[in-house]
C-alpha cells in the first residue's frame, strides 16, 4: 500500500495511542485521518520478528537515539527469552513503531471483545436469576 490510516484514541489512564489502519474500508468506518508512510528500513527481517525463533511478538526493552536519525534499540522475544542490542535508522524505527501499534490495536479490539462477552454471560445469568426468582432482598 503506498498510504496507511492512522486514527488517535485516548485511553482510560490518560495514555494516547494511535492506530494504524492498512484497510481503507475499515479507516473510513472509524474516522481516521490519511498520513504519509514510513520508508523502508532495508533490514530483510521486521524489527517485530525474532531472528532466533520469527515470533512476531518482539518488544523494545529500551531505545536511545543517536546521531543521524540512528537508534540504538535493545528489543525481546517473549517466546524464546532473545535479546538483542542494535542500531536502526529512523525509517526501519518507524515501521517497527507501526508494527507496535497494530499489536496495542490489536490487544485493545480482544479486550473490547472479551469484556463485550463477559459482559453478555453477566447479564444472561442475571435475567436467569431473576426469571428463576433467585434474587432476594437480602442479597442487596
Amino acid at each position: 500500500m503506498s498510504e496507511y490510516v492512522t486514527k488517535r484514541i485516548s485511553l482510560p489512564g490518560g495514555q494516547v495511542v494511535d492506530i494504524v489502519y492498512f484497510s481503507e474500508a475499515v479507516a473510513a468506518e472509524a474516522g481516521a485521518t490519511r498520513r504519509a508512510p514510513a520508508g523502508g528500513g532495508g533490514n530483510s527481517l521486521a524489527l517485530h520478528i525474532c531472528p532466533e525463533c520469527s515470533s512476531d511478538l518482539v518488544y523494545p526493552v529500551s531505545w536511545e537515539e543517536r546521531d543521524d536519525d540512528a537508534w540504538s534499540v535493545d528489543r525481546r522475544c517473549p517466546e524464546c527469552e532473545w535479546r538483542g542490542v542494535g542500531e536502526y535508522d529512523q525509517d526501519e524505527v518507524e515501521v517497527f513503531d507501526d508494527a507496535l501499534n497494530d499489536g496495542t490495536e490489536a490487544v485493545l479490539m480482544a479486550l473490547r471483545d472479551t469484556s463485550r462477552q463477559n459482559m453478555k454471560e453477566d447479564v444472561e445469568r442475571l435475567i436467569d436469576a431473576l426469571r428463576d426468582d433467585l434474587i432476594q432482598p437480602m442479597d442487596f
